[in-house]
């Protein structure tokens, strides 16, 4: 009987230490209206424009959304909600969110200054695992972009140097494939170090589990042992990244770099301030 109780004891024990969303915020999958799509525009005879209207194309942003960070349904979001949903969801500090949302002012579609609707969030062509605007969704993932993009994470650890192979490839494939491909390669590298960061989380290196959760399901992985970093991610920590990318891969980029060469993470951030 003692033994019986101290293994019901010992089951209980592990359910309670298990991994888990934290209070308050458990994911939930986007209501039909969070994803309701505008289907008024047409890009040509061919291409039907199709606007998620309370999600964007990032995965990440989602994701914060998703576990209830910011307003569930993705519409008028203030700078303050901003702030507050992605420090306390992902620890990013107040400059870093800041200086994102001041990017997509001037395409807000709230009607007020300051906030924004999920989808004016705009994205830069070559998406990891979305389309671009041009083929008419860049909203929904794909699974065929993202096997390509995934096909380079073979280890359990996902290192910078193979996020940057994967997001050059990519780049590439969408310049091919996007006639109206517009260059984005500051935007493309601050992206890898970003989301490897925010899913390094506590641990010393970033693990292809948790990178995989969040594209593809747009969710922050707490279930699978994800815990926030105790330090916040700043322009500068981004930027560390996005120097080391830039110089490992300024030959793969070149025409485009040499156009605007040794551009900093910083200088960027300022300029789209101004």
């Amino acid at each position: 009987m003692l033994a019986k109780i101290s293994k019901i004891s010992f089951v209980l024990l592990l359910a309670t230490t298990a991994s888990c969303d934290p209070a308050g915020h458990p994911w939930q999958h986007p209501l039909p209206t969070d994803r309701k799509v505008d289907q008024s525009q047409t890009l040509s005879s061919d291409r039907q424009l199709t606007i998620s209207l309370g999600r964007s194309p990032c995965p990440g942003i989602n994701a914060v959304a998703n576990h209830g960070y910011i307003p569930r349904n993705g519409m008028n979001i203030s700078l303050e909600q901003f702030i507050t949903g992605f420090r306390e969801g992902l620890n990013f500090d107040t400059g870093f969110v800041t200086a994102a949302v001041d990017v997509y002012q001037n395409f807000t579609t709230t009607g007020y200054n300051n906030s924004l609707n999920l989808n004016d969030l705009e994205h830069h062509a070559g998406n990891l695992s979305r389309n671009d605007l041009f083929f008419g969704d860049n909203h929904s993932f794909n699974e065929k972009i993202w096997k390509i993009t995934a096909a380079h994470f073979r280890d359990d650890i996902l290192s910078l140097g193979t996020a940057g192979t994967a997001r050059k490839e990519r780049y590439a494939a969408a310049e091919a494939l996007n006639p109206e491909f517009t260059p984005s390669i500051v935007s493309s590298l601050g992206e890898t170090a970003l989301y490897l960061k925010a899913m390094q989380g506590q641990d010393d290196e970033t693990r292809t589990e948790f990178v995989q959760i969040l594209f593809r399901e747009e969710r922050i992985p707490f279930n699978e042992g994800y815990k926030i970093s105790t330090t916040p991610i700043s322009n500068q920590i981004v930027g560390a990244g996005f120097q080391t990318l830039l110089e490992e891969l300024v030959g793969d980029y070149g025409f485009v770099l040499n156009s605007s060469p040794r551009t900093s993470w910083p200088t960027y951030v300022a300029s789209t301030r101004q």
